[in-house]
């Protein structure tokens, strides 16, 4: 009776049979899960975000300084984005515009007001201290309402900064306290309007920001990035047009996966390289010492020679930059051995490497 030829399993890299078996492992168990929710989906409502609505908010602020009388700067308004001697300003003509602008029309509310304040902050141990925070209305609040896709809001006021910056000084001069005041006007702007029926509320508040303690200052606007679109979303009932192909396809690739893991399983194997530490080493040394090693075709003669041989690499290298001497290497291949000798002083320090 014939004995049965035994079949071969194909060899394969260890890493790469590991990564495939992960493989299949995840395509199998996403398929199943997959199935699992299609089959659960009749019992569930399927909601999605739909954009029902966008909106953006936009700002302008220009102004002008008028400059005390003074002996140094002859301009009597200075226009934005200049730099300023706080001492020297005396009042600023603002004005501050808002837009408003959605992708539709709608019934829109809106109210808005201009306020200003004066804050004062001391630091006491690294930490600031709110020590005044006076706020006033420079322009009273307004209401409006219109059917449209559109809010333009322009204002403009007459702010006396002399009078803010003295306050500062009488406080400091009065309690002895040294602080870093600021007065900031602000547009606060609120609107509300409903989308399918979903409120879309909306506040704004674009700034200025005068620096009124400090010896000079500029007019600051915080708020950046205002055309930046709002986006308003609703979840939305929607229908799985999709759910017959899902399943087809999460079941064959649930069979295929299979029949794709049992291959691998039962006719492969690892293919485990040894490592041959020995030529590892050997190209550590050559690469990291190139300058220093001299390549010799014979066996370095030692007969006769005082010979001291070392046990560590290293220890050639402090006797070669010592004694400024080369590393004479030697190869044999076939025995996969090598040395590495430095010669001098009447001596030879050898040190061999081999499997």
């Amino acid at each position: 009776m014939r004995r049965k030829k035994r079949v071969e399993k194909v060899r394969i890299r260890k890493s790469v049979r590991k990564f495939c078996i992960v493989i299949l492992l995840l395509f199998i168990i996403v398929s199943l899960f997959a199935l699992y929710d299609s089959f659960n989906a009749q019992d569930k409502k399927d909601f999605v975000k739909a954009n029902i609505y966008e909106y953006t908010n936009e700002h302008f602020s220009d102004y002008n300084v008028s400059i005390l009388e003074n002996s140094y700067i002859s301009e009597e308004n200075i226009g934005d984005k200049n730099i300023y001697v706080t001492d020297l300003m005396d009042a600023a003509d603002i004005n501050m515009t808002y837009i408003y602008r959605a992708n539709q029309s709608s019934d829109i509310s809106y109210n808005y007001k201009i306020i200003g304040k004066l804050e004062a902050v001391y630091k006491k141990d690294g930490e600031d201290q709110k020590v005044l925070n006076d706020t006033e209305v420079l322009v009273e609040n307004k209401e409006f309402s219109s059917f449209s896709d559109k809010i333009e809001i322009s204002e403009s006021i007459n702010l006396d900064l002399k009078e803010r910056i003295q306050k500062i000084k009488n406080f400091q001069q009065e309690l002895g306290l040294q602080v870093s005041a600021t007065y900031t006007v602000s547009l606060e702007v609120t609107s509300i309007t409903y989308v399918m029926g979903q409120e879309v509320f909306n506040v704004y508040s674009p700034s200025l920001v005068f620096d009124i303690n400090s010896k000079t200052t500029t007019i600051k606007d915080p708020l950046e990035d205002s055309k930046k679109p709002q986006i308003v979303t609703k979840m939305v009932v929607k229908g799985d047009d999709f759910s017959h192909t899902r399943v087809i396809v999460a079941t064959m690739t649930l069979i295929l996966s299979v029949m794709l893991l049992m291959i691998v399983l039962l006719k492969s194997r690892n293919n485990n390289t040894v490592r041959n530490e020995y030529k590892i080493e050997l190209n550590k040394i050559l690469k990291g010492c190139d300058e220093k090693i001299v390549e010799v075709n014979s066996k370095i003669e030692i007969d006769g020679q005082n010979l001291i041989d070392v046990k560590e690499f290293d220890e050639i290298i402090k006797v070669s930059e010592e004694l400024f001497k080369p590393i004479l290497y030697w190869n044999n291949d076939k025995e996969e051995e090598s040395w590495f000798c430095v010669i001098g002083n009447n001596m030879i320090y050898r040190f061999i490497l081999k499997r």
